[in-house]
């Protein structure tokens, strides 16, 4: 009867060891791992800027948004540039059109990313597989491609923020290059 109670006090005893033991550890992971699985995103760098900006001129804005939609939108040279803007948006409306898909905006940066702001129903109604997610990003990719000379990547926005997938399979954090389209 001793040595039964003496046995199950060293197991708890044991058990306890090995609950702090993993405790300490996995504090001490997160501390030593913690700058190393960080990243620095040029988006989310110029988000904070803007918002500093606008916090100088005292501008407060309800929601922060990767860029402004009423300065950015259109090209300000008119002309060429205004027509490829207006041949993009067609060209993706009309591909979004199967999805039942709000195009909000559509941004062509001087670098040559363009920046599609959609709606949130694709997210919410989303219930496809990996397959289907990589069918609809190639699908935008390649109905872009044609319409916008120099478009060299792009980056999809839900409701004018950063959003990591559409359904959970595909990283769209980052613009997606050429390839996204070749993997179809």
């Amino acid at each position: 009867m001793k040595r039964a109670k003496r046995n199950s006090r060293i197991n708890g005893i044991y058990i306890y060891a090995l609950i702090v033991a993993f405790v300490v550890s996995m504090g001490a992971s997160y501390f030593y791992l913690k700058g190393k699985f960080s990243f620095d995103s040029s988006f989310i760098n110029e988000l904070e800027s803007r918002q500093a900006e606008d916090a100088r001129k005292g501008q407060k804005k309800d929601t922060p948004m990767l860029y402004e939609r009423q300065e950015t939108a259109l090209p300000a040279g008119g002309g060429e540039e205004a027509g490829m803007h207006a041949s993009a948006e067609d060209a993706v409306r009309k591909y979004l059109q199967a999805y039942g898909v709000r195009l909000l905006d559509l941004y062509v940066d001087n670098e040559g990313v363009v920046y599609v702001d959609l709606g949130d129903e694709l997210k919410k109604n989303f219930r496809g597989d990996a397959a289907a997610e990589l069918n609809i990003i190639a699908g935008l990719y390649k109905s872009i491609e044609p319409a916008v000379p120099g478009f060299i990547a792009l980056k999809i926005l839900i409701e004018g923020h950063e959003a990591e997938t559409l359904g959970g399979h595909i990283d769209i954090s980052k613009p997606l290059r050429k390839e996204i389209a070749e993997n179809t």
